[in-house]
């Protein structure tokens, strides 16, 4: 009997786990079948996870297979975005192998096939700005995020919100602006609390960290770290991050293996700076053979060669490098090749401008839209005061013909403040009134309306104030000829 319960019992378990070992075992070929054949929100859902794990996340031994069985069976599929989603997917496996021009070509090419309003959007956005940071193109990074920004403040997102600020800060570190980025990181803090269900993302607390470690603040960046390791969600490869970090400033050689175990793993979407942080580490330690060994080998890759401030950066490695092997003229030759490459890299930032100009012009073009529909309330009140105004007039002159039984004295001086009111009203109020519509007429059609507005705005406040005034001086004088008819 025992014999026969527990057979019982063993066979009903096994029942009850053999889909979990099913699905489990089950193929990326059949796992992205069930994706695509699912109702369109699932689906969605389940290829972005797929397409995180199989090919942001994979091991870069199978990215190759991962991609074309992703890509087979989307093309096969009857799914509405498919030629954005095989952009997309050939876009994130570029980024993994660093062939970052490539991966903007296709990510580019994915966002023509969508329009803005498609859920896409804002992740295939994002994933442009992402290498565009890469490829330290720091604007056009920039640009990105700050219309993600825009299209997130309509339906008030606030947990998407929160994560651009923190994406903003991880583009401020990139481009050495540190403060910068923790007061971004700040305010995406600020938009967190403001919720019910308080929702601080571990980004968030991660690139506080990293800003406090470029600012050499060990006890802020502790601080941040260990905030994310009280979080049992907590990304291995953040806590690797961030405690090779701790150790460099604690001047602690362990830090090479914790870079190293970061850098070998598929999971990391920063390999480029654990590379170079792993360089920067062994010159720390005096390894210089293996320092130069990275060095070479980023410097020596065809996909990087556009990257100025990081060749810069390997060049001064290199040099630091050779110092420390009393190799003093080479040092001097990657020294002096760091020192162009830094002015180049000036050059273009002035030609181009830099990221805090941009935000500075985005401000003020907000302030100008403000401004317009200032100018377009103040235009109604304008037209409104001047029908006012000419009803005013045509009511007294209807008075005035009224009133041919008065005294000739009368009539004639009313004929007087007839023609008064004329002369004004042609030579003063339309003239202003004109200046008015022909400056508005002029703004309209500009190409650039906020610099003609700019330059007119003194001209059409001065013509407004003057109109104003001649139609208070007709106010004025029919007042005191009618308390004088009185």
């Amino acid at each position: 009997m025992k014999t026969i319960i527990k057979t019982t019992v063993i066979s009903i378990l096994v029942l009850s786990f053999f889909p979990l070992f099913l699905y489990a075992g089950n193929s990326l070929q059949d796992k992205i079948k069930t994706a695509v054949n699912s109702p369109s929100p699932k689906a969605d859902v389940l290829i972005e996870n797929l397409i995180t794990s199989y090919i942001k996340l994979a091991r870069e031994e199978s990215l190759a297979d991962n991609k074309e069985i992703l890509l087979s069976e989307i093309l096969k599929s009857n799914l509405s975005d498919k030629k954005a989603l095989t952009y997309e997917i050939e876009a994130l496996y570029a980024k993994r192998l660093l062939k970052l021009e490539k991966a903007r070509h296709y990510i580019i090419k994915a966002l023509d096939e969508i329009t803005q309003e498609n859920p896409k959007f804002i992740r295939l956005l994002r994933t442009l700005a992402f290498i565009d940071t890469d490829l330290e193109n720091y604007m056009r990074a920039m640009e990105s995020y700050l219309i993600i920004q825009k299209h997130l403040q309509k339906p008030k997102d606030i947990n998407k919100l929160v994560l651009n600020y923190t994406h903003i800060a991880d583009l401020y570190i990139k481009s050495n602006l540190f403060e910068e980025a923790i007061n971004a990181l700040d305010m995406a803090y600020s938009l967190a609390v403001q919720q019910e269900k308080k929702y601080i993302p571990n980004l968030l607390y991660e690139n506080k960290a990293i800003a406090y470690f470029h600012l050499k603040n060990l006890d802020s960046l502790q601080h941040y770290a260990a905030k994310i390791a009280g979080i049992r969600s907590s990304d291995p490869m953040v806590d690797h991050r961030l405690k090779y970090m701790t150790l460099l400033l604690k001047n602690d050689k362990e830090a090479i293996n914790e870079i190293k175990t970061l850098a070998d793993s598929p999971g990391d979407t920063d390999k480029l700076h654990s590379y170079l942080h792993l360089a920067e580490t062994y010159l720390v330690f005096n390894q210089t053979a293996k320092a130069k060994e990275i060095i070479f080998k980023l410097l020596c890759s065809t996909d990087l060669k556009n990257l100025g401030y990081m060749r810069s950066r390997l060049f001064s490695l290199m040099g630091d490098a050779y110092l420390k092997e009393k190799q003093f003229d080479l040092s001097a030759q990657y020294y002096k090749k760091g020192t162009d490459q830094s002015s180049l890299n000036t050059l273009k930032t002035m030609k181009t401008g830099s990221i805090l100009n941009l935000l500075k012009y985005d401000e003020i073009k907000k302030k100008y839209i403000v401004a317009q529909e200032n100018l377009e309330v103040r235009q109604n009140y304008l037209f409104l005061f001047a029908a006012v105004a000419g009803m005013i007039i045509l009511t007294f002159i209807f008075l005035y013909r009224s009133l041919k039984i008065k005294k000739k004295y009368d009539q004639l001086m009313f004929n007087k403040l007839s023609s008064e009111i004329s002369f004004i009203n042609s030579h003063e109020i339309r003239r202003y009134l004109s200046n008015i519509l022909g400056i508005i007429m002029v703004i309209k059609v500009s190409e650039d309306r906020n610099e003609t507005y700019f330059e007119f705005e003194d001209a059409l406040f001065d013509s407004a104030e003057k109109l104003d005034i001649s139609i208070k001086s007709i106010a004025a004088k029919l007042n005191e000829k009618a308390e004088s008819c009185t």
